[in-house]
């Protein structure tokens, strides 16, 4: 029995003793939790708090989080009618893809550039389907809408292909885009 006990005590001593060694020296020591102004009696009856001797403390009160100024979206104009020479022009060139699809069995697909290539003679059969005359290329050989802008040619499937003017704004995926099929 005194065996059991000494073993005991030299047990809890152990703890005790790395507890008091491996416990973080910044740790903040243990003290009674303050009760916050909103907990407190007082918060919930003036009565109560000036029974138990308690001062009656208002709540803080938090100034309304200002709002940061509306700012008015951008208006983008609206995509040009059914006869603005830019959907003309749109359209021919959806007109000549699809007539290049049923020669030679669907779209041509690649870059702009690449696509353009294509359809400027540099096919299996060296056929034109875009018209020479203003027509508008860039350094890189992209085919330019009516604002300089390089069209974006979006193959849908092997015979559909949308062709995207970024329309008067300059900035594709916009409500004033023209679109092709």
């Amino acid at each position: 029995m005194k065996k059991s006990l000494l073993l005991a005590v030299l047990i809890i001593g152990t703890a005790i003793v790395a507890v008091f060694l491996l416990w973080p020296r910044d740790a903040a020591p243990l003290s009674k939790p303050e009760i916050s102004p909103a907990h407190s009696p007082a918060a919930k009856s003036p009565d109560v708090a000036q029974k138990v001797g308690v001062p009656v403390v208002p709540p803080p009160s938090v100034p309304p989080a200002a709002s940061p100024p509306a700012v008015p979206a951008p208006r983008t104009p609206p995509p040009p009618r059914e006869d603005h020479p830019a959907r003309v022009e749109a359209d021919s060139i959806a007109l000549n893809l699809r007539h290049y699809g049923q020669r030679f069995g669907g779209n041509p697909t690649g870059t702009n550039a690449e696509i353009v290539k294509t359809l400027n003679g540099g096919n299996p059969q060296g056929v034109r389907y875009l018209p020479q005359e203003n027509l508008r290329l860039n350094d890189q050989g992209e085919l330019l809408d009516t604002w300089g802008t390089p069209y974006f040619f979006h193959q849908m499937s092997a015979q559909k292909m949308e062709i995207r003017s970024a329309g008067p704004d300059k900035t594709l995926w916009t409500r004033d885009d023209i679109i092709a099929q």
